[in-house]
């Protein structure tokens, strides 16, 4: 499941990466970009069942540490502020690739 999650990190991060120089494309790359991040919170949605209490560290833009709970962060993917406001994807992808090599 750690995979699957690093590998919608990774491509939400490439696709927003290449938004301005396709300007041709902008609508498709910010509809794939909500159905990414609408996948991503399915998977930490199932992953916060599995484990309710697991918490991810989240850096804000302020450098300032604050826990979630996974099923809090799947509810922050829905919202665009909030994963600019958290830096959401760079963390969840941080806290997968750790669980990962664990």
């Amino acid at each position: 499941m750690y995979g699957y999650i690093l590998t919608i990190c990774w491509s939400i991060k490439e696709v927003n990466r290449n938004l301005s120089d396709r300007p041709a494309t902008s609508d498709y790359s910010i509809r794939y970009l909500k159905k990414a991040c609408s996948d991503l919170a399915v998977l930490m949605r199932e992953l916060g069942r599995a484990l309710p209490d697991e918490k991810i560290e989240v850096v804000d833009r302020n450098g300032q540490k604050r826990p979630f709970l996974i099923n809090e962060v799947s509810d922050m993917l829905y919202d665009t502020k909030k994963i600019l406001e958290f830096n959401l994807i760079d963390n969840i992808s941080h806290w997968a690739q750790a669980h990962k090599a664990a």
